[in-house]
C-alpha cells in the first residue's frame, strides 16, 4: 500500500467542492491528516424532514438535536463529539434531491458555505465535496492540487 498523499486543502481554502474523482485517495488522506470524514448519500431523500433525518444519522448528531436548519447549521459549527483537526463530508446521488427539493438543497448548500468559513476562523478544514450526480446544476471549482 502507498502513503497517501497530504490533504489538498488548508483550513483558509474550506468551502464547496466538486469531488475529484480519485475519492478514495483522497479519503485515505483525510484520514491521515486526522480529519472527520462523513458520507451524505441522497439517495431516496426526499424533502426537509427526510433529509435532517439522514444528517442526524450520517453525522451522528446529538440527541437533542432539533430537526431544523438552524440546528443543523448549529450542529456543523460544533462537532464536539467527533474531535478531528477537520471535516470532510461527501455527497452522493444527489441529482434526485435537488430536483425535488430545490430550496432544501439551496438551503443545505448555503449551510455548508458558511459552515467552512466557521470552521476557517477556527483554523480547521471543512470541505464539502459533491460528486458528478449532485452537482450537476451547479459550476464548482476543482479542489487545488497539492
Amino acid at each position: 500500500m502507498t502513503t497517501p498523499a497530504a490533504f489538498p486543502l488548508t483550513a483558509a481554502q474550506s468551502g464547496v467542492y466538486a469531488a475529484p474523482a480519485a475519492l478514495a485517495e483522497l479519503e485515505a488522506a483525510a484520514r491521515a491528516a486526522g480529519l472527520a470524514w462523513f458520507e451524505l448519500d441522497l439517495t431516496g431523500v426526499r424533502g426537509q424532514a427526510a433529509l435532517m433525518a439522514h444528517c442526524r444519522q450520517v453525522f451522528g448528531l446529538p440527541p437533542l438535536f432539533g430537526d431544523n436548519w438552524d440546528a443543523l447549521a448549529d450542529s456543523l459549527g460544533d462537532f464536539s463529539w467527533v474531535p478531528a483537526r477537520g471535516y470532510v463530508a461527501v455527497l452522493r446521488n444527489g441529482a434526485a434531491f435537488t430536483r425535488s427539493s430545490p430550496h432544501e438543497f439551496a438551503t443545505l448548500l448555503s449551510i455548508l458555505v458558511a459552515t467552512a468559513m466557521y470552521w476557517a476562523g477556527k483554523q480547521k478544514v471543512f470541505a464539502a465535496l459533491l460528486d458528478d450526480d449532485t452537482r450537476r446544476a451547479l459550476n464548482l471549482q476543482a479542489l487545488p492540487r497539492s
